[in-house]
């Protein structure tokens, strides 16, 4: 699969349990976790763009398919609060 963007580590705030889900947590949820974790944005084989992050430690994981670039990285800036500008982007051509 190509890859169109990604950050290799970046801390974000979640809530829950690696076995029983989990999901991004607000800014002021003193029940949060704070773990770095590695975003990706990859093509699905067709059309669309598939969102696939994960923590360092492994232990939390998750994707999203989207129809576009833009949707994707959307969903990180609404979900975690990354600007688009934090992302290392690829040449689409190559």
């Amino acid at each position: 699969m190509k890859s169109y963007a990604n950050i290799t580590s970046r801390v974000v705030r979640i809530l829950g349990h690696p076995n029983s889900g989990w999901s991004a947590a607000d800014l002021d949820d003193d029940n949060a976790l704070e773990l770095a974790f590695r975003f990706e944005i990859t093509d699905d084989g067709h059309q669309g763009f598939l969102l696939v992050y994960q923590s360092l430690d492994g232990r939390y994981a998750a994707d999203s398919w989207h129809g576009t670039l833009d949707e994707a990285l959307a969903l990180v800036e609404a979900s975690f609060g990354i600007a688009p500008s934090e992302w290392a982007m690829q040449d689409p051509s190559l």
